[in-house]
C-alpha cells in the first residue's frame, strides 16, 4: 500500500512532523504552497489567515499534488486560528480523495503538552470543512520525539 503525506508549513514544524512520519512509514511527501505566498511578517500572516478563515477562502495552490497513485493520504497543517490553514482546505476540497484512506494531523508551535491530559487540551473539532477526533499526539520539541496514544488499538497503520 502506498502512502502520501501532504502538508502545509510556515515555520517548518509541520514539515518536521511530516518528514518524521514519512521516514517511519516509507511515504512520499508533498509540501503545499499557495500561488500567492504568505508574507514574512507574522502579524500580516495572522491577518491574512483570519480573513481567509472568516471568508471561507480556499486560495489557489502553486501546484496541486498528484495523489492519484496513492492508497493512503495523510494531510497535515499547522493550527491556524483554531483550524487548518487555508491551503490545506484548498487541497481537501479539490484533491481526488474518494476511495482513499485519509488521515489528518495538526501541529502547533506553542507550548508543550507537559503533564496535562491531551484529551482535555484537544478533544476534536472541525474546521476547513473537516471534522476530526484525535487518536494520538506526536510531539516534536527540541529535537526529541514522543507520542501519546489516546485510544487503545489505534496507530498510524490502522
Amino acid at each position: 500500500m502506498s502512502t502520501a503525506i501532504v502538508y502545509f508549513t510556515r515555520s517548518g514544524i509541520t514539515r518536521a512532523a511530516a518528514e518524521y512520519m514519512a521516514g517511519a512509514l516509507g511515504a512520499d511527501t508533498f509540501e503545499l504552497e499557495p500561488a500567492e505566498p504568505y508574507p514574512e511578517e507574522y502579524r500580516a500572516v495572522v491577518n491574512r489567515a483570519l480573513a481567509e478563515l472568516k471568508g471561507g477562502v480556499k486560495p489557489p495552490l502553486a501546484v496541486m499534488p498528484d495523489v492519484s497513485g496513492y492508497d493512503t493520504v495523510i494531510v497535515g497543517s499547522p493550527n491556524w486560528c483554531g483550524s487548518f490553514a487555508a491551503p490545506v482546505a484548498t487541497f481537501l476540497a479539490q484533491a481526488p480523495l474518494s476511495g482513499k484512506r485519509v488521515a489528518l494531523f495538526c501541529t502547533s508551535g506553542g507550548s508543550d503538552i507537559g503533564s496535562k491530559n491531551p484529551k482535555d487540551l484537544f478533544g476534536g473539532g472541525s474546521g476547513a470543512g473537516v471534522s476530526m477526533s484525535p487518536v494520538a499526539f506526536l510531539i516534536i520539541k527540541d529535537g526529541n520525539v514522543r507520542t501519546i496514544q489516546l485510544a487503545e488499538g489505534n496507530s498510524l497503520t490502522d
